[in-house]
């Protein structure tokens, strides 16, 4: 069964590639409320503040106000972290 994507989901997905084109892996879910993780190469040896501050400045360039208040947490972690578990298995 194919999923329903919403359009904000698929806006905040082509930001956050723009910056983490694969093999970046981007999963993004709307549970009242988008949840994603990010999985890039790009966050080895950044601190957890730094990744979130980026992540934020994107979702910020990105979205309206009132988008932004649709997302709950967007992460970010390197392939070795294993952060697939926050926001499911599958790739949106």
């Amino acid at each position: 069964m194919a999923s329903v994507t919403s359009p904000l989901v698929r806006k905040l997905k082509k930001a956050l590639a723009e910056r983490f084109p694969a093999p970046a892996t981007i999963r993004l879910e709307d549970l009242d409320g988008i949840i994603g993780v990010i999985t890039s190469t790009s966050f080895a040896g950044m601190d957890s503040i730094d990744r979130q501050n980026l992540i934020g400045e994107i979702i910020a360039s990105s979205l309206s106000e009132k988008e932004r208040h649709q997302i709950q947490v967007v992460v970010g972690g390197t392939p070795d972290e294993g952060t697939g578990y926050l926001a499911g298995a599958r790739n949106d």
